[in-house]
Formats: structure tokens, C-alpha cells, sequence
């Protein structure tokens, strides 16, 4: 383990380490705004045709790729990780998703001494899956960030060692929410809805049962009732789910669009005149930025309570919420908002003010104070 305090006049050597299968803009935030004047950042990315690389390579900040598809590969990527954390002399590395395995084992072995993890699903879904693996990734960490209190308490359930555990919830750009060109509106709306006038019933989730998708098919028959030319714009259907399209099936041909994924959700997310997220247990969503995202865009939201909606949801002032698998409720809450102009207008307004609380900023800043803390923790910071 290293014993040299960081000299002042170097910077903090900070690695993440992850992949991912599609944008995500969190960690293009994460690079953006960590404190260049304390921190020296570079990145390993698990994937060499991750999103992640156009943006590193754009804004020229240092990163190495490779491969890594399943955890038969795991030996050779620990080594890989390994020989460039002891050659960049790394004080702190932070993983997710994929990168969690080969990465926290990468920098047990190379005496890292801050070694994060941050969690992105909910604790009961550890209880599915083989306990060994996960208990781990918590022996291997000398952190984990959970984000949000809920997730805390599922962790903590689980067996997690609640000093490990720091709450810090997803941040976002809150400028890039705000300053959506109009013609990046029109190109999308062109483009999936072909100029179309009725109401958009905004869904981006993946086809996982779990995200409760069959109940907004079932709602939006109810909706076509009154609204007939309304379109149910479904976005992030790259998870196939046969049950989801034979759903699907039942619906006319026009009233529904499929989007396998959309870079822009700035503009997409303008698209919408209400937004449904309907996830079917409150333990079976870690986060939801979606929730999120939709507010800050300005969308009403149908929603359930599940991940970040524990922590800020009230029915009727930010967010119509209905009971998990309903979609009579449903229904009611995406004609109520379609057709209470008053409602709808409170609804928009306390939900911007909401989603203003879960600034980049206030990521970034817990980020670091957790970096820097507990490299002082381990008299390693002079």
C-alpha cells in the first residue's frame, strides 16, 4: 500500500473506469467538470467502440480502451488495467457498470488507495444474483456511492458496511437542458413523428418487464379513446422483449413510434407533452434520471414511486403518481395532464424547481470531497 503522502505540487491522479453500450452523458459531465487544478483525470474504457471515446478524444483527455465483452476475459483485463495504474502512479480510481470486476481487483493489486465503486442498481437485485461476486466488489472497495438514500438502505440489507457507503445522487447539465436549439427539436420531431400533431406520450426505458411498459401500451389504448391521433413515442428499445412487442401488436400501426436509442435527449425529451415512467416495484430502480431529465425538459410526468421519486415526488405538485402495474391510473393521469391546462402548468413549474436541486455541481463536489477526504483519512494527502 503506498505510504507517501501526494506532494502538493502534483496533481490528484484520478482513473475511471467502466464501458457502457451507449451514451451516457454522466460521465461526459464527470470529465467536463472535476476540478482540473486538483485532479489529473484519465479514463479505461472496457469497450473500444464505447460512445465514451468520441468525446475523450474531442476534448483531448487521456484514456486506454480494450475489450471486454464477459467475465471468462477478466484475468487478462485485470492486467491490462493493472500495468497502466501502476504506471500512471493513480491515487483514486472510480468504476461502474462493467468496469466494477476487473477494475477494483486491477487496483487492490496495484496498491491503489482510494478504490470507488458506484452502484447503479438496486440492492434487491443483488439477492438474484450470486452473493459471492458482489460481496467482492464491497471487500475490494474502500468506498461505494450509493445514489440514493433508498438504495443506502438495500445496500445496508444486503450485507454492505454502511461506513462504506456514501449518498451521493446523479447530477445533471443543467444548462444543456435549457439551451435546446430548435431546429435540433424539429430535426428529431421530422424524423420520428413525421410532422405529427397530436399529443406525443413521451417512454424512454428499455423493454425490461421490470420498467412496466406493457401497462403504458394498455393505458394508451384508453388514451386513443379521446385522443385518437395521440402517438406513444417509445425511446431505448435496444433490450428486446417479445411480451413488450406482442403488446405492442394490439396498438394501430400509427399510433406508436420505436426509437432504438436517440443521442440528443435534450431534444427528444422536447418532443413529449407528458412523460411516463411506471417502473413496477419501488426497489426495481436504482436512480430513474429519466424522471429527471423530464422535469428539468419541462414534460409533466405519470410516474410510480421507484428510485430518485421516493426522495421527491408529491402527487399533483410535481408529478401525477399512480400504484405499480395500474393502467386505468395511468390513464387517467396522462389524460388529466393532457387536458387540466392549470395543473399541468403547476405541475411543470414545481417540477422544474425540483430537478434544479440535482445539479452536476453538486455531483462533482461530492465526488471530490469524498476523493480528497479519504486520501486524508490515510494520511496520504499533505
Amino acid at each position: 500500500m503506498k505510504t507517501k503522502g501526494i506532494e502538493m505540487k502534483r496533481k490528484i491522479k484520478l482513473t475511471y473506469i467502466f464501458s457502457h453500450h451507449i451514451r451516457w452523458v454522466a460521465f461526459e459531465w464527470a470529465a467536463k467538470y472535476i476540478d482540473r487544478s486538483k485532479f489529473e483525470i484519465d479514463f479505461i474504457i472496457l469497450k473500444e467502440d464505447d460512445p465514451m471515446i468520441d468525446f475523450l478524444t474531442r476534448f483531448n483527455i487521456p484514456y486506454k480502451a480494450t475489450s471486454y465483452t464477459n467475465l471468462d476475459e477478466t484475468p487478462e483485463v485485470v492486467k491490462f488495467i493493472y500495468d497502466h495504474l501502476v504506471a500512471n502512479q493513480t491515487d483514486v480510481v472510480h468504476t461502474h457498470f462493467t468496469g466494477d470486476l476487473p477494475g477494483l481487483q486491477a487496483a487492490y493489486f496495484a496498491d491503489v488507495p482510494v478504490r470507488i465503486h458506484t452502484t447503479h442498481h438496486a440492492g434487491v437485485k443483488w439477492k438474484r444474483h450470486p452473493r459471492s461476486r458482489y460481496e467482492l466488489f464491497w471487500a475490494l472497495s474502500t468506498n461505494i456511492i450509493a445514489i440514493t438514500v433508498r438504495q443506502k438502505e438495500g445496500m445496508i440489507s444486503d450485507g454492505v458496511p454502511e461506513h462504506k457507503i456514501t449518498v451521493i445522487p446523479h447530477g445533471f447539465d443543467i444548462k444543456e437542458f435549457e439551451d435546446v436549439a430548435f431546429d435540433r427539436i424539429e430535426k428529431l420531431r421530422t424524423k420520428y413523428l413525421n410532422n405529427h400533431s397530436g399529443p406525443v406520450i413521451g417512454v424512454a426505458s428499455r423493454y425490461i418487464e421490470v420498467k412496466g411498459i406493457k401497462y403504458i401500451i394498455e393505458a394508451h389504448k384508453k388514451v386513443l379513446s379521446s385522443h385518437p391521433n395521440a402517438t406513444l413515442l417509445l425511446s431505448g428499445t435496444h433490450a428486446d422483449n417479445a411480451n413488450i412487442k406482442d403488446k405492442l401488436a394490439e396498438l394501430p400501426l400509427h399510433s406508436y413510434v420505436e426509437i432504438y436509442f436517440e443521442d440528443d435527449l435534450f431534444a427528444l425529451f422536447r418532443l413529449f407533452d407528458v412523460f411516463v415512467h411506471v417502473p413496477i416495484h419501488p426497489d426495481r430502480e436504482a436512480f430513474g434520471q429519466v424522471y429527471i431529465e423530464a422535469m428539468l425538459s419541462e414534460v409533466p410526468s405519470v410516474i410510480t414511486r421507484a428510485g430518485i421519486a421516493h426522495e421527491y415526488a408529491l402527487h399533483k405538485e410535481n408529478a401525477w403518481i399512480v400504484d405499480y402495474k395500474n393502467s386505468e391510473q395511468i390513464a387517467e393521469g396522462i389524460l388529466a395532464l393532457l387536458q387540466d391546462k392549470p395543473l399541468r402548468e403547476k405541475i411543470i413549474k414545481n417540477a422544474l424547481a425540483c430537478a434544479k436541486n440535482y445539479r452536476i455541481e453538486n455531483q462533482i463536489r461530492g465526488f471530490e470531497e469524498l476523493y480528497l477526504q479519504q486520501l486524508k483519512k490515510m494520511n496520504l494527502l499533505k
